[in-house]
């Protein structure tokens, strides 16, 4: 059995940004905090294994989240208004993990796209693209000017933060007076045919700037994450769950897994949707949906590897080291839904069908 005390007290402290004091309000005490602060997920279970499963599923506090918004919000108005001064318009977007609920740290960093207003690429197959008016000057020199002005803004407007610049596609904003890392994508919009019919903002894409190629990569981070809201409403909160649990069992893993955030999520957006609909009080469960799916992709090489993306841009296992992430992956699986079947059942012989009837009948309140 995996060493769940320890576990707990990692995720434990993730979720309470233990894992990183220098983000806790100066107010607190982290050990008094730590001793006082009491989540549901540790009262509904009553073992280790289980109290950990169940913790790794849940959503962090929605006002941790807050706080993640509002200090991007900080390093957007700087900005904003530091473009403004210089001429540039820009919108402001987030992508990822956060906005989408799937985090799985109280102090997860934030990422804040910066897109440049002045103009916009075209698919120029789109049904629209003849009432596009083409840019005077090159959209990349464009987009080397507003990376370069987004890094002195920062290191003006934050003096006593880290402004890490060394990034191909990012800038990193953190410490001082910041509460979260932000990372700082400066991109533009490109209307996509789709979009162009739609209008939908989810169809739009945009291109972000690699400061060192200098080219500039396509991107969908507003189709991915419809895709996994979608899927999210079709499983009564299901879907997230299992990505939470999922990027937990990474985390606390000893083995590398080279599987991005952004993988794991597109793999439980491939589970069959009925499998990720279970009620609050089979939650266990779902521990067993997502192991007999790794274990059927991980049986069927052919067929993993050709499952996508959600946004379609890629297939999810595009390479070896990916492949393999999976086998660790379902590995850490297979562990947890063992030990949580030995502490709803003790017996002594365990078989793959005795594990999952034991999790599919697992009733936690």
């Amino acid at each position: 059995m995996s060493n769940y005390t320890q576990k707990l007290a990692n995720m434990r402290s993730r979720r309470l940004g233990l894992d990183a004091s220098a983000a806790l309000s100066a107010a607190f005490d982290s050990a008094s905090l730590h001793k006082s602060l009491t989540e549901a997920y540790e009262t509904r279970g009553k073992t280790e294994a289980i109290k950990y499963a169940l913790g790794a599923m849940q959503a962090l506090d929605a006002k941790y989240t807050e706080v993640s918004i509002q200090e991007g919000d900080r390093v957007k108005k700087q900005l904003d208004a530091g473009l403004q001064t210089l001429g540039i318009p820009a919108y402001f977007e987030y992508q990822g993990s956060v906005p989408l609920d799937i985090h799985i740290r109280r102090t997860s960093d934030i990422d804040l796209l910066v897109l440049h207003g002045g103009f916009v690429t075209v698919d120029w197959t789109g049904c629209k693209a003849s009432t596009y008016v083409t840019l005077s000057g090159t959209v990349l020199d464009e987009m080397v000017a507003l990376r370069s002005r987004c890094e002195s803004i920062l290191d003006q407007k934050f003096p006593s933060a880290k402004v890490d610049k060394s990034g191909a596609k990012s800038i990193c904003v953190s410490g001082g007076s910041l509460q979260r890392k932000i990372d700082v994508v400066p991109s533009h919009w490109h209307d996509s045919a789709a979009y162009q019919i739609s209008r939908e903002k989810h169809d739009r894409e945009i291109r972000i700037l690699d400061k060192f190629e200098k080219k500039l990569i396509a991107n969908r981070p507003f189709l991915h994450m419809q895709k996994i809201q979608d899927k999210e409403s079709l499983t009564n909160g299901g879907t997230k769950k299992v990505i939470r649990l999922l990027k937990n069992l990474k985390r606390d893993s000893s083995k590398d897994i080279k599987l991005s955030s952004y993988d794991i999520a597109s793999i439980v957006w491939n589970l069959d949707s009925q499998a990720l609909n279970k009620p609050y009080y089979l939650e266990l469960s779902l521990v067993g949906e997502i192991l007999a799916y790794l274990q059927y992709l991980e049986a069927n090489s052919a067929q993993a590897k050709m499952i996508d993306v959600p946004d379609m841009s890629r297939k999810v296992f595009d390479s070896p080291d990916k492949f393999e992430g999976l086998r660790l992956l379902k590995a850490e699986v297979e562990e947890l839904a063992a030990d949580i079947a030995k502490e709803l059942q003790p017996i002594y012989s365990y078989n793959r069908e005795l594990i999952q009837k034991s999790l599919a009948e697992a009733y936690v309140f």
